[in-house]
């Protein structure tokens, strides 16, 4: 019997270890450096790759980053790069992600199978250097993004990075060809926050075709610092279907 209860309580202990992080009680990323760029979109290109009930936002605009987790809560410190969509739905205006990547297997396992983020593995370079931020992202050969920032002010009142609503296909109940779409929100504490003069470059790649979604150079671009503390909450709000995983296949699985 004290076999069974000691087995149970070990149970439950598990089962809190592994929700505590996604309730935001704990720290998941500490320190966390990011470049980020907000560039323009091709409104006809986004459409494509946007599940049902999503349009693009107007003007079409989407977040890029490259960031370098110096302290997780859950695995080593690793860097990750991603296209932020922002997009309006029947439930309110957020963000949605279609592309992400990372050079970390926990990171990628924990971001596909608990919050939907579409993450590969690639290469990166993170260089920071007086009030210069130099970072770039490469897979299969190819430097597929690249961002080249310069310091410029700090901010007082800094506009959120990732505490916005969130659509995400994928995550738990996810099927291949049909996925889920979630619904949640990042919990976020800004430490610094700089605007900057950034410079993209976005390469072509059959299997990263991120470059033909955007129409121009960077409207802004910031440095920023800051902790991640889990999610607000993660809801299910739809489904994603065949045309959408068509559509989205290769930058997604390949």
């Amino acid at each position: 019997m004290l076999d069974e209860k000691e087995g149970a309580s070990s149970f439950m202990e598990n089962v809190k270890s592994i929700l505590e992080p996604i309730r935001g009680n704990v720290k998941m990323w500490e320190n966390a450096r990011f470049v980020l760029a907000e560039v323009p979109l091709y409104p006809s290109e986004v459409k494509k790759i946007l599940p049902l009930g999503m349009r693009p936002a107007e003007p079409a605009l989407a977040t890029l980053f490259i960031a370098d987790y110096t302290k997780t809560s859950f695995t080593v410190p690793y860097k990750e790069a991603a296209v932020l969509v922002h997009v309006r739905t029947p439930l309110g205006s957020g963000l949605h992600c279609p592309w992400m990547i990372v050079d970390d297997d926990t990171g990628l396992i924990y971001g596909r199978e608990i919050l939907g983020y579409p993450k590969k593995f690639g290469q990166f370079t993170f260089e920071e250097k007086d009030d210069r931020v130099t970072a770039s992202v490469s897979r299969r050969g190819i430097e597929v993004m690249k961002i080249e920032a310069r310091r410029k002010e700090l901010e007082d009142s800094p506009r959120p990075v990732f505490d916005f609503k969130t659509f995400n296909a994928g995550g738990p109940g996810q099927f291949f060809a049909i996925q889920p779409i979630w619904l949640f929100r990042p919990k976020e504490v800004i430490q610094e926050s700089w605007s900057a003069e950034a410079k993209v470059t976005l390469r072509e790649s059959e299997y990263d075709p991120i470059s033909k979604l955007t129409s121009g150079v960077p409207i802004n671009g910031r440095f920023v610092v800051m902790d991640i503390l889990g999610s607000r909450y993660n809801l299910p709000v739809g489904i994603a279907g065949i045309r959408w995983f068509v559509n989205t296949y290769s930058m997604r699985f390949r």
